[in-house]
């Protein structure tokens, strides 16, 4: 699966959501007519959801007005507490946002619970090279860029002006939680990780001096420094990348043996 981010690509990870998506597609694991409940959407999964050909897309997101969703007809919902039966949808899918939750186990939770199929997810990984690096002030612990956008009032944790915390998992973290939400059967989540950074992407300070500010450098060495750096790291440590996506597969669930 090819998960590299476009060049260019406004949201992190855009690359690794779309192919794990394209690859659903591609295995019959999920159909174009399928029921998709897309959480934390904005107007990025409005455009993936019409390159895949999604036909009965559903986009929620606690503000959708907001400057960083930008998606006025999306629908009105709380990612903690959804007003939608258990197995409402097919699949239930969310890019980047359940780190912007005060309650992220319980937003992951509800996606489990309404998905029927699979739950896709796309986030950022705790991994010990992503710890060395906020321990060197070279990855952020909270996220003020969102905020900043959003005038001062919103962006952050829940879709407040308040910078959120920025929860970062692991591969144990996930499959304990969904032991947790499903004692009785055998789920099985697949995972992917690889690195992407950039000094468009970069959070803190530290990082953007590495990378180069913008103009401080030409485009083209920034773009040469960036690929360069990411594909090093990809050939050397790519299990320990920045951006982590899993597809928990409920479709696949087997009863345990002792149930």
């Amino acid at each position: 699966m090819t998960t590299t981010a476009p060049t260019g690509a406004p949201e992190a990870g855009a690359g690794m959501y779309e192919g794990l998506l394209r690859d659903l597609l591609a295995t019959g694991a999920m159909r174009r007519d399928d029921t998709v409940l897309v959480q934390f959407a904005g107007a990025f999964d409005r455009d993936v959801a019409a390159r895949l050909g999604l036909e009965r897309a559903t986009f929620v997101n606690l503000a959708p007005d907001s400057p960083s969703a930008r998606l006025d007809d999306a629908v009105q919902g709380d990612a903690h507490r959804m007003d939608l039966p258990d197995g409402g949808f097919d699949h239930v899918v969310g890019h980047a946002g359940l780190h912007h939750c005060s309650r992220p186990h319980q937003a992951l939770h509800e996606m489990y619970r309404i998905a029927r199929g699979t739950v896709v997810a796309v986030e950022n990984q705790d991994s010990v090279l992503m710890r060395v690096a906020q321990r060197a002030g070279l990855a952020g612990t909270y996220e003020f860029d969102a905020v900043a956008d959003g005038g001062g009032t919103t962006g952050g944790v829940d879709g407040t002006g308040v910078p959120n915390h920025v929860y970062r998992w692991t591969r144990r973290e996930v499959l304990k939680t969904v032991r947790t939400f499903d004692p009785g059967r055998e789920v099985p989540v697949e995972f992917h990780a690889h690195w992407l950074v950039g000094p468009e992407r970069a959070l803190t300070p530290g990082m953007r001096a590495v990378l180069g500010e913008r103009g401080a450098a030409p485009r083209g060495v920034r773009a040469w420094a960036g690929t360069a750096l990411n594909r090093g790291l990809n050939t050397l440590a790519r299990g320990q990348g920045n951006i982590f996506g899993f597809v928990i597969r409920k479709d696949l669930a087997r009863p345990h043996p002792w149930i």
